[in-house]
């Protein structure tokens, strides 16, 4: 089966590989055969002879010259010129702020083009977005109107007059073609927050690495040095973070000789990662998209049997490098996906072997998909890599990354534990965002064990920790296979399923293992089922069908189209349905369904979270009894009660996505069941999920902890001369932790677009569907209900944060609103503040109350007062 189209001219020709070879000097030449070797026509390039004499050759896809100098040159064939390869860039060392070794986020795959100039080479990154007909004028059109990007130019340092070879030098690729000072700048606060802290590279400082020839690839590390004036954000990065050594290695890589490979088309109702193309070959489509997934070539020796062994199976190496005890459980894992292959026909399309006891193996040559386990000081993460062809998104090498910390769950410390979402705007996020998740996982699971269960919560129990690892290598290789998060696969199951081992045991805690899935753990009496998803879902086997199984007759992708669409036409099933990480935290208001969310269980979030809080709760007011062990720090108490409270802290995130959201569906028109695409969430629902909040956030009640707990849960200071920084207090302060969690519900509820959705709410859904006054109305009572009349003269310290946190709100909200908030919100808090001076009057005037709390109202009053009273432009829309 061949493509029918022909991206940007790109030539899909038999590559003539090189031997295998690992690094070895070439031949010396002797000084007369140097002289002889000096070409008439290019005076100013060095004789052939005399390079080779003085530099070691990498022999493979390319020739990889290491001079004695430190430079390092590449050689390329003539028929190599002009000819398109794929290069994937990642980092080989972290810094442990959010840049991983090995993640792939940086820059996803693309193609790399090398064209000879004269005595120059550039290096090309051609967009490889447009399609056309070969030889047509609508081809002509698209290479017209596109312009590559330019990764560098190289100079030409000496040909081989017998080969026609040519060496050039490979100095573009220690430019900082990958953004990594851009990434750097955003992990450290963004220009904006701290205009002296953008990173640059620092190119006196940077200098080639390792480098490696293989017969499919080669690949050239760049040791790049960042620097900046201000690493405010960054001081946890390394001993001095205002210069970052990064290992940058660069993989360039032969896209595959013609083969059997048809591309699949991309459909939005199925989670498969997608390289975008538009297809400018005709104009009488309403869409020119033409997006292929990206997937292995797997297909069955016999297409006629039943159930057939594969052409081409999918064969991982377990590194050396990963603890005997947890092969298995790696092994495992990998295999599983077997199960859906078999299921449409093809057995075993995935293989697991050792590494071999070969000296020349390398997890780095194209060859070889392998497993590798990592000790560096990242905390703890797992990441997916994959190589594949940007024209047509056929999987060429895999792998995955696990960082040993990810096993150590007790490394993980109380802030990472209990940060709230803040409610920002997301930025891009650079790996291991799901391993990290996991390891809170992990330590909560383990915390919850030793307060109901046997556990001791020191000691990891074996099966504990591989079924652990076991959901994680699921999930990573699902990413090896193509497939995306699907973070709708929690709402498939009712909470009596996942209470039952028979259940979980055979479908796991969610339908897909592509969830962020949290520990499936319940109170006692309850019932329990599995902790962790070890099995392939529904999802799973549906997904693996569609982006794999064999379509009979089709010659072309658009011959798949019919059969592909009415597979997907099931979405609208719970257990077939798909939403990935464009709805999913997005913390402006733009998240709008509350169903697809990360770490929550059960086809009920509100009633999950509400049962997971009471019984955080429980466990808080006695985690002081089993944590520390004699002779041990009460910094393990502290990490302690930070895995609960974490667990608790996501819960008020997940509830308060409720408010002011609706049910998103990606079902077609004329597919099964379906929903039109927005879906009202009931006014009865969100104001369940309000109540929640405000029985478990903004109640004090809800932040009574034992005061022997609160001078037990302290960070006891370790001076460490790599990193001397330490927290402003040995406690917990709980009021402001409370304060954080609930201004970011309130920041999420309260947001521009989440009001523009409460304000033209009952046009869509009529006058019974739940309104912008609604919000002002239930937030008032919650954060004010005790002013009028506080409980013994007093109003706690949690709730006197609330009132000051919510009426400031109020204020900007009146006289200098965001942009996009509608008038009506404007509108509604001065309202809101005039009822609230009124409260405040009678209080004051009628109650008898203590001195911090008269103090507190007092302040209040003033405070209000200056925002009615305060100058603002009428009608102001922005």
């Amino acid at each position: 089966m061949k493509i029918s189209t022909l991206m940007l001219g790109a030539v899909f020709a038999a590559s003539a590989f090189a031997p295998a070879a690992a690094a070895a000097p070439a031949p010396a030449a002797s000084p007369a055969a140097a002289q002889s070797a000096a070409h008439p026509s290019n005076p100013n390039l060095m004789p052939y002879a005399k390079f080779t004499d003085n530099a070691t050759a990498q022999k493979g896809l390319f020739t990889v010259w290491r001079t004695k100098d430190g430079n390092v040159a590449l050689e390329l064939t003539p028929d190599q010129f002009g000819k398109d390869f794929v290069e994937l860039p990642v980092p080989v060392n972290g810094i442990g702020a959010g840049l991983f070794s090995g993640i792939t986020d940086l820059q996803n795959c693309r193609i790399i083009r090398f064209v000879k100039q004269d005595n120059k080479v550039a290096i090309l990154f051609p967009t490889t977005r447009f399609l056309a007909k070969p030889n047509s004028p609508e081809m002509n059109a698209v290479l017209a109107g596109t312009a590559n990007s330019v990764a560098g130019v190289a100079k030409v340092i000496s040909v081989d007059d017998a080969t026609g070879n040519v060496v050039f030098d490979a100095s573009p690729f220690l430019q900082d073609i990958t953004d990594v000072s851009d990434a750097l700048t955003d992990m450290n606060g963004g220009r904006m927050m701290n205009p002296m802290g953008g990173y640059r590279l620092d190119s006196q400082s940077t200098y080639f690495g390792g480098t490696k020839a293989f017969p499919q690839n080669i690949t050239l590390t760049a040791e790049q040095t960042f620097s900046t004036m201000n690493a405010e954000y960054m001081v946890d990065a390394a001993p001095d973070p205002r210069n970052l050594q990064i290992a940058m290695q660069y993989t360039i890589a032969a896209l595959p000789a013609n083969d059997d490979y048809m591309p699949r088309l991309f459909d939005d109702r199925v989670g498969y990662f997608s390289n975008a193309h538009d297809d400018f070959s005709s104009d009488d489509s309403f869409d020119k998209s033409a997006d292929y997934i990206v997937r292995w070539n797997v297909q069955a020796s016999n297409p006629a049997a039943r159930v057939s062994p594969a052409k081409k199976p999918i064969v991982y190496y377990l590194s050396n490098t990963i603890p005997v005890k947890y092969r298995f459980a790696v092994r495992r894992a990998l295999l599983t996906w077997n199960n859906a292959f078999r299921a449409m026909g093809i057995s075993d399309a995935v293989e697991v072997k050792d590494q071999p006891n070969d000296p020349d193996f390398d997890p780095d040559d194209m060859r070889y998909n392998v497993v590798r386990w990592l000790a560096e000081t990242d905390g703890g993460f797992a990441e997916a890599q994959l190589l594949y062809n940007p024209y047509t998104g056929e999987m060429l090498k895999s792998g995955i990354v696990i960082d040993s910390d990810l096993m150590r769950y007790g490394k993980m410390d109380y802030p990472n534990l209990i940060e709230p979402n803040t409610g920002a705007v997301r930025k891009r996020t650079l790996g291991a965002e799901y391993a990290q998740g996991e390891r809170a996982q992990f330590g909560y699971g383990m915390t919850a064990m030793a307060l109901t269960q046997s556990g001791d919560g020191y000691h990891v129990p074996d099966k504990f920790a591989n079924q652990f690892l076991e959901s994680i290598v699921l999930h990573e290789s699902g990413h090896d296979f193509g497939l995306r998060h699907n973070y709708l696969g929690s709402q498939a199951y009712t909470a009596a399923q996942l209470r039952s081992p028979a259940f979980t045991e055979k479908y796991g805690t969610a339908s897909t293992v592509m969830e962020y899935v949290p520990i499936n753990i319940w109170p006692k009496r309850m019932g329990q089922g599995e902790y962790f998803q070890t099995v392939l879902g529904p999802y799973d086997y549906y997904v693996i069908h569609w982006g794999y199984a064999p379509i009979p007759g089709a010659r072309t992708p658009q011959d798949e189209t019919p059969v592909l669409r009415r597979w997907a036409s099931v979405w609208s099933d719970p257990k077939f349905a798909y939403s990935s990480d464009e709805d999913v935290n997005w913390s402006n208001g733009m998240s709008v369904d509350p169903h697809n969310q990360q770490w929550d269980l059960t086809n009920d979030t509100i009633g999950w979270c509400q049962t997971q809080m009471s019984f955080d709760r429980s466990l808080l007011n006695k985690v002081g009894s089993r944590f520390p062990h004699a002779e041990r720090s009460y910094s393990d108490l502290q990490t302690a009660f930070g895995s609960l409270m974490g667990q608790y802290g996501r819960c008020t995130s997940a509830v308060a996505r409720f408010i002011g959201g609706e049910a998103v569906s990606r079902a077609r028109r004329g597919d099964r069941n379906a929903a039109l695409p927005l879906s009202e969430i009931p006014k009865s629902q969100q104001q369940r999920a309000f109540k929640v909040l405000e029985s478990n956030l903004f109640s004090s009640q809800a932040w009574n902890f034992s005061p022997a707990l609160l001078r037990s849960a302290v960070s006891q200071y370790v001076f460490d001369d790599w990193d001397g920084h330490f927290a402003m207090r040995h406690d917990i302060p709980v009021e402001q932790l409370a304060a954080a969690y609930q201004r970011s519900a309130i920041s999420r509820m309260f947001t521009p677009v989440t009001l523009q959705r409460l304000d033209d709410s009952q046009a869509k859904y009529g006058p019974g569907a739940m309104s912008i006054t609604d919000l002002f109305t239930w937030m008032q009572t919650a954060a004010f209900s005790d002013v009028s009349h506080p409980a013994k003269g007093n109003i706690p310290l949690v709730r006197r944060n609330l009132q000051r946190s919510y009426a400031s709100m109020l204020s900007r909200l009146a006289n200098d609103p965001p942009a996009g908030t509608p008038q009506d919100a404007q509108a509604l808090a001065r309202l809101e503040l005039k009822a609230l001076s009124a409260q405040l009057e009678s209080s004051l005037a009628h109650n008898n109350l203590d001195l911090l709390t008269r103090a507190h109202l007092a302040s209040l009053d003033t405070d209000v007062q200056r925002s009615l009273h305060a100058q603002a432009v009428i009608g102001n829309v922005r």
